[in-house]
């Protein structure tokens, strides 16, 4: 810019002048360009807006939902002038980071993406509760185990592929990176960031994740009211037995999944020789920055730690306008709006004719259009006010004046958008931390939750017209939708502020002690126990002097006298 303004000066003087002045000021406007240029590169200099940066997605289960939000991180980082690789297994490759990296690095894996869907649609029908064997009756708690397992095996493959090919670790060895990112999903993360030697910022996609929570940062998190388990519908009140269940799971069942997965990458550490001499627990302590995906207008307040910043709504933005056919469809509903019915990039239908059918009856009979996202035989109860489509620009429908309603599975990405463009919710959770996420909207009033378990006409009628004629929801999603707005920054500017504070100092500031610290110190059990030794000392030396003083004046008196 300053150099434009330089240049239109020289212009727009130069015809005024004769050539002898005409040539003093070139001179003068040389020795003005070459100041902003050397001040430019001073600049950048200064701000450190040239790293080199590693971004790991060697997740080969990585959803939309998670590429999305590195993808948006990675491109913003793009924008500031930094050098972006990504680094990717071979059934992902390069979707969803189109225009956000400089270089990509893609290693192969001894599996298809086919295989990584099929374990998918295993998930999806276990649990929606479809596709169950005739041998199996009721819940049987080995499925959902089985499907753990497969997504662990995906990992280590995937992390073997990686580190089987010695050509791209040496290529990446020698890339001399200066920070590498990552989501907290695959644990194979902390071994190439410890194996390429370089600092690491850690992203969680969700409100956390089992493998890598706050105790990994040593933030203290109470039970008590912090609701750990997010298949678990629970708020930060709960009864007895909810806290009863949240405390096992946090002591119990949380660190036996952890202690499982991390064996198993032991296993890789020691196969491939990266830092034996260090436990695995110590490598996924070691992160400079963690960026939660979390935003206290609709999570539970709880306590956090200065390197634990949170980043909620990556993926909000204003909305764009729609297709012109859109909007005429959009229009045509008049003052009773629309209804947007998605399940998210994955779940494209229910899984189950019956529901199709039973979701399109009770949608023909409301005075709403609805916009449905499915793919799929169109259900036979189709009413001439549903369109499906399959797919559909979400965030600028939910931004759209017309919008009533989102039906929606409970993606912590779309309650964001919803959140963002305060549109009321009827969620249906379905897996993952979508019961986490219908628990928080339900005990903040922005909408109701569907159970799939006891679907039927009036339940998902009932919802729908109790969410959009209660106008008190209405209110509380517009309530907690503006302190959603009320930032000083984006989640993105926030994100990448805080990326380009580790590359400039490093966070060694912000990390918290505890995790240097033995289960003893940190809970001060050896204060504990020298507080409990005084006071024995005390009270022994107590002992003494009174039994001492009673043997002096109690023993005379009682002392028998000599016999001749």
């Amino acid at each position: 810019m300053r150099l434009c303004l330089v240049t239109s000066f020289c212009f727009c003087t130069m015809a005024c002048l004769s050539l002898q002045r005409r040539i003093t000021l070139i001179l003068i406007v040389i020795c003005m360009i070459l100041t902003v240029v050397l001040s430019s590169r001073h600049d950048n200099k200064q701000n450190g807006r040239r790293h080199n940066i590693l971004v790991s997605m060697t997740d080969p289960t990585s959803m939309h939902s998670r590429t999305s939000q590195m993808a948006v991180v990675s491109k913003g980082l793009l924008e500031r002038g930094h050098s972006i690789t990504i680094l990717v297994p071979s059934n992902k490759g390069i979707k969803g980071f189109e225009g956000a990296f400089d270089h990509a690095v893609v290693y192969d894996v001894a599996f298809e993406q086919s295989d990584v869907d099929e374990l998918k649609a295993e998930m999806m029908r276990t649990a929606l509760g479809v596709g169950v064997p005739d041998d199996e009756s009721g819940w049987n708690p080995l499925r959902p185990l089985s499907i753990v397992n497969g997504y662990l095996k995906f990992f280590t493959t995937s992390c073997t592929g990686f580190f089987g090919n010695q050509s791209i670790v040496e290529q990446l060895q020698h890339s001399k990176f200066d920070l590498m990112i990552h989501i907290a999903m695959n644990p194979c993360d902390f071994l190439v960031a410890e194996s390429l030697n370089i600092p690491y910022v850690t992203m969680t996609s969700s409100i956390r994740q089992t493998l890598f929570d706050e105790d990994t940062v040593s933030i203290p998190i109470p039970s008590s009211y912090v609701p750990f388990s997010l298949s678990k519908s629970f708020t930060d009140d709960m009864s007895f037995l909810q806290r009863t269940s949240n405390l096992l799971f946090r002591h119990v069942i949380g660190p036996c999944l952890k202690l499982y997965a991390h064996s198993m990458f032991r296993d890789i550490q020691m196969k491939y020789n990266i830092s034996v001499d260090k436990a695995f627990d110590e490598l996924t302590s070691g992160s400079e920055l963690w960026l939660a995906h979390i935003d206290f207008s609709l999570d539970f307040p709880r306590p956090t730690g200065p390197g634990w910043i949170p980043v909620g709504g990556l993926l909000r933005y204003e909305p764009k306008p729609i297709p012109q056919d859109l909007e005429n469809f959009v229009q045509g509903a008049g003052k009773h709006g629309v209804i947007i019915f998605s399940l998210g990039s994955m779940v494209t239908s229910l899984m189950d004719d019956e529901l199709n059918e039973l979701f399109a009856k009770v949608f023909s009979e409301l005075p709403q259009r609805v916009l449905w996202r499915y793919v799929g035989p169109k259900p036979r109860n189709l009413g001439d006010n549903t369109r499906v489509m399959e797919w559909l620009p979400q965030n600028d429908l939910l931004g759209h004046p017309q919008t009533r309603l989102l039906i929606y599975h409970g993606g912590i990405n779309g309650v964001y958008e919803a959140l963002y463009h305060k549109v009321p919710m009827v969620l249906l959770p379905i897996f993952a931390d979508q019961p986490a996420m219908g628990a928080r909207v339900t005990k903040k009033g922005m909408g109701v939750v569907l159970d799939r378990a006891k679907l039927t006409h009036e339940t998902i009628k009932n919802a729908i017209e109790e969410v959009i004629n209660n106008p008190k929801y209405k209110t509380n999603v517009e309530h907690y939708g503006s302190i959603h707005h009320d930032t000083i920054a984006s989640p993105l500017d926030t994100a990448v502020f805080w990326i380009e504070h580790v590359l400039k100092f490093g966070g060694d500031h912000l990390r918290l002690r505890g995790r240097d610290l033995n289960f003893f110190v940190l809970n001060s059990f050896d204060v504990l126990a020298f507080f409990i030794v005084i006071c024995l000392v005390i009270l022994y030396v107590n002992y003494l002097i009174l039994r001492t003083c009673y043997r002096c004046c109690c023993g005379r008196g009682t002392r028998k006298p000599k016999s001749d």
